[in-house]
């Protein structure tokens, strides 16, 4: 008699008195076809491939794991045979600007597997769909901007975006603090500007302040504040150069009682100062 064999995976189901005495070959092959069916992979090097579709054959469909790799050339279909069903995981490990589709001889549903990523695929022997299409539920209400709730999706009405504008109800914070409003730097003494005082304003009651080389990039910019009633001087650090807005003076500058004055970096330790009671 004649052996027969399953449809999915294609292990042998040998017929009654085949392999007399050699029962251990159709076993021996059977534990063989399990084992790649169960843990197995299959690599296909997409380099020059263009025609398509591409069928694969029992061999290549067996295994769990079937990985594509190296420069993809044009977009490419590989079918299952009609009436095979299974799971599979798929690595497309491609480059290039092309798709990869996995698809049933059934002539039913498709799926592309994504670029770069691992797809869960599985076919009924007609169609191929994703192992998982569950997407997660959005929380909120439409529009509103999904954010982590402990592990959960969740929206506030204080977030949304209709596709053209991002709305908040709240404050925007940076590392700085809200964005909307300037952040103060109280000093009552001497003080020399530092990087973390980029988008702040000093606001100094005695000593002055020096502006220093070799901390600053061109776009920073700083306020300062004379909280006092006396004038301060804004120290020109060595190898600094420092305008006076709208002349080609240099040099340190004095800030009158209650005046306020910001400190724009243009170049590396070269800036501009203006301000209401400046000189």
């Amino acid at each position: 008699m004649t052996s027969t064999f399953t449809p999915n995976k294609n292990i042998e189901k040998p017929a009654f008195n085949d392999y007399v005495d050699g029962w251990d070959v159709p076993v021996n092959d059977d534990f063989t076809v399990i084992d790649t069916a169960l843990g197995g992979k299959t690599t296909f090097n997409v380099t020059g491939l263009t025609a398509t579709p591409i069928t694969l054959s029992i061999a290549e469909y067996q295994p769990p794991i079937i990985i594509l790799t190296n420069t993809i050339s044009a977009n490419l279909t590989y079918v299952v045979p009609a009436s095979v069903g299974g799971e599979w995981v798929i690595s497309n490990q491609t480059s290039g600007a092309f798709t990869v589709t996995f698809s049933s001889g059934g002539a039913g549903t498709s799926v592309v597997c994504t670029q770069g990523q691992n797809t869960a695929i599985f076919s009924d022997g007609t169609n191929i769909a994703r192992s998982d299409s569950n997407t997660a539920t959005p929380g909120g209400s439409n529009t509103q901007v999904q954010f982590n709730s402990s592990g959960a999706f969740a929206g506030s009405a204080n977030l949304t975006f209709d596709g053209t504008s991002l709305t908040s109800g709240g404050s925007f914070i940076d590392t700085k603090g809200n964005v909307r409003l300037i952040p103060a730097n109280a000093q009552g003494g001497a003080y020399v500007l530092v990087e973390a005082d980029v988008g702040k304003y000093i606001n100094i009651t005695t000593g002055g302040v020096t502006v220093p080389a070799s901390i600053f990039s061109d776009g920073n910019a700083i306020s300062i504040y004379n909280n006092s009633a006396s004038d301060q001087t804004i120290t020109q650090g060595g190898s600094v150069t420092m305008y006076l807005s709208g002349t080609a003076t240099t040099g340190n500058r004095t800030l009158a009682q209650r005046g306020v004055a910001t400190v724009l970096c243009v170049a590396a330790n070269t800036f501009v100062i203006a301000g209401s009671g400046l000189s």
